[in-house]
């Protein structure tokens, strides 16, 4: 992808082009002319040299016109460069405005890679942003109205946070957020109709980009499975299967809830094992031991590919179980063991 600052540099020259062009003119027209109605006292290098600096408004006096056509033509030029250099001022002022507004808004894309890209910003997807840069990932989001850009630029930095605005679904949008460079899409807008769009040219535009889409209606669940989409979340199923354990187990509830958000004492964290990793090949119980024994982090299931390529989730499997380079382990602890489990395991979390 073209960086972001040479797009705007190529769509700020295709704006200006006739403006440098007729200066170029100018400059042709001037020495030429001069060169011919001065009686030819000059050198063709030298009239290219009168109209430069003539142009340019230094006038040396070191080369004068002598003729009465030459002075005309002088005087000419002069008018002309006043009106041509006055509109390109206006003209850059009124591009820097444009292009300072642009970025506000986030018109002109971003050049993250391996980001995440939110789109929507309703209930769910404003929980997800705040919950993805808590874990320092980098974020692109697609708002609807533009009043929401510079709330949500609140929230982190440039270097972080890229918002923009527009139709979350549209190609064109879709590009401006470099979704064909993005690690995971997250389609989250108030519309499952709308989510279902956007997972399809998602998978268009980044075949091999990770999709998650948060549906209102689970039955809709299989067929975003067939479309491509990677994880489909229901918030109401999910919702309702906390709100039935907090009716006769609160703790379990709120401990579910602590874990899911890095934002409170503990969390929940998933790493992928690599062969220089601590624990690449032992069974799951030597793992779980030395991690907590290392960290005070607690093993709690692991995720191997199935058949298919697609990841199989274990809940505490049993502790024969061998763990290979490949599988992704699930670790839970406070936020300051998983700190100490992150240095000490030489990996990133995630999958």
């Amino acid at each position: 992808m073209v960086p972001q600052r040479l797009r705007y540099a190529a769509e700020f020259l295709g704006r200006i082009w006739w403006l440098l062009t007729a200066f170029g003119l100018l400059y042709l027209v001037a020495a030429v002319g001069f060169f011919l109605l001065d009686g030819q006292r000059y050198s063709l290098f030298n009239s290219f040299y009168w109209a430069i600096v003539t142009v340019g408004t230094v006038g040396y006096g070191d080369i004068v016109p002598t003729t009465l056509g030459a002075k005309l033509l002088t005087m000419l030029v002069i008018a002309t460069q006043i009106f041509l250099l006055g509109y390109l001022i206006s003209v850059l002022s009124s591009e820097g405005a444009s292009e300072s507004q642009r970025r506000a808004l986030g018109l002109l894309g971003t050049d993250f890679k391996g980001h995440v890209v939110v789109l929507g910003y309703g209930p769910i997807a404003q929980a997800a942003v705040r919950e993805l840069l808590v874990q320092e990932q980098r974020v692109a989001v697609v708002v609807e109205r533009p009043e929401d850009v510079p709330n949500l630029r609140q929230l982190a930095g440039a270097d972080r946070l890229y918002a923009t605005f527009g139709d979350p679904v549209a190609p064109e949008i879709l590009k401006r957020t470099n979704v064909a460079g993005a690690h995971s899409v997250i389609a989250a807008t108030e519309d499952d109709g709308q989510n279902m769009i956007g997972a399809l040219n998602v998978r268009s535009l980044a075949p091999a980009v990770r999709i998650v889409v948060a549906v209102h209606r689970p039955e809709l669940r299989d067929t975003l499975r067939s479309a491509g989409v990677t994880y489909v979340a229901s918030p109401a199923d999910t919702g309702g299967r906390l709100c039935a354990s907090a009716a006769f187990e609160p703790d379990v509830a709120n401990a579910i809830e602590d874990m899911l958000s890095a934002e409170f004492r503990a969390d929940i964290q998933e790493f992928v094992l690599r062969p220089s990793t601590p624990v690449s090949s032992q069974t799951f119980g030597e793992a779980e031991a030395l991690i907590r024994h290392a960290t005070g982090c607690i093993l709690i299931g692991l995720a191997h590919a199935g058949p298919t390529g697609e990841y199989e989730t274990v809940i505490a499997p049993p502790p024969s179980r061998r763990l290979a380079p490949g599988d992704a382990i699930l670790v839970v602890g406070a936020l300051d063991a998983s700190k100490q489990f992150r240095l000490w395991f030489g990996e990133e979390q995630g999958r």
